[in-house]
């Protein structure tokens, strides 16, 4: 027998970082607003830091790896007085070093 397959309903697909943000911020909320025995209000914090959490890795606050680039000048020759002055520093990466 052949099985029927499910038409996909491409609206299900469309969940933007708005739309998640939204929901950690009702999340959070519920959180804070959570009744306990008697009805007093007894928030749950670790609920609430969690979804803080999930909402500053979503705006792209915090960050596994490193993205820091190092910025590197170089500098081309100079010309003072007419004279040509080529500064070198460090060693010329083009050079083939061969230990003998």
């Amino acid at each position: 027998m052949a099985q029927k397959r499910k038409k996909s309903n491409p609206d299900k697909f469309n969940y933007s970082k708005n739309d998640s943000f939204e929901n950690l911020q009702v999340v959070q909320e519920m959180a804070l607003n959570r009744k306990g025995k008697d009805d007093e209000i007894n928030p749950d914090i670790s609920v609430f830091l969690k979804a803080e959490e999930l909402k500053g890795k979503l705006c792209g606050l915090y960050s596994d790896k490193d993205n820091s680039a190092s910025n590197i000048n170089l500098m081309g020759s100079v010309i003072i007085d007419g004279k040509e002055l080529n500064v070198k520093l460090g060693d010329d990466v083009t050079l083939d070093r061969r230990d003998d």
